[in-house]
């Protein structure tokens, strides 16, 4: 305490919790610079999570959209989305689709029918062969976004029994969540 009964307090401007200003963890360096490796270690991760979505991956989890409709199949009751994780990578068995289809026919105390399963996928697959694959698939990518026909496509299927094996060739992460099925189910 000095003579005015007020006490003087040091202020360490260094945004460092290490004693005497060292370097280290504590966020600054040996010559009281703040540390930003944080910030490279962030932006490398985040350019990663961003360069992944143009690397094609396995599919793992497909999305199945349940339309019910009324008895007359005239009119969309109600619609539910599902997420359903594969047993193995890039297939769905027989015994999958019938299990999640099974699983959502009760609602409300109604039995729904089943009608028909629509499959969505996207095929950027090249067309030539042999080499100059990555040029077809970004033609493919590019007119998919122009809206000028890029590789999407529906496959209906009306008998479950006819399904052995659905095989989904992988794509690009990006593309993942567009993957999957559309179930119409109608009013018993």
């Amino acid at each position: 305490m000095n003579h005015s009964g007020v006490e003087h307090m040091l202020f360490d401007d260094c945004d460092s919790e290490s004693d005497g200003g060292e370097g280290g963890e504590g966020g600054s360096d040996d010559y009281g610079m703040l540390d930003t490796k944080w910030i490279t270690e962030y932006e490398t991760r985040l350019m990663y999570d961003e360069y992944r979505l143009f690397i094609k991956t396995d599919i793992t989890t497909l999305k199945f959209e349940f339309y019910y409709l009324d008895c007359n199949k005239s009119c969309v009751e109600r619609i539910v989305p599902v997420k359903y994780i594969l047993r193995t990578p890039n297939q769905i068995t027989q015994d999958e689709l019938f299990s999640v289809v099974r699983s959502y026919q009760h609602v409300d105390k109604k039995y729904y029918n089943f009608s028909a399963l629509l499959f969505y996928s996207l095929d950027f697959l090249g067309g030539g062969g042999g080499g100059g694959g990555d040029v077809d698939i970004e033609l493919q990518l590019s007119r998919y976004i122009r809206g000028s026909g890029g590789g999407g496509r529906f496959i209906e299927y009306t008998n479950l029994l006819s399904i052995d094996t659905i095989y989904i060739s992988p794509i690009l992460t990006m593309f993942h969540d567009v993957i999957g099925f559309s179930v119409l189910l109608y009013e018993d």
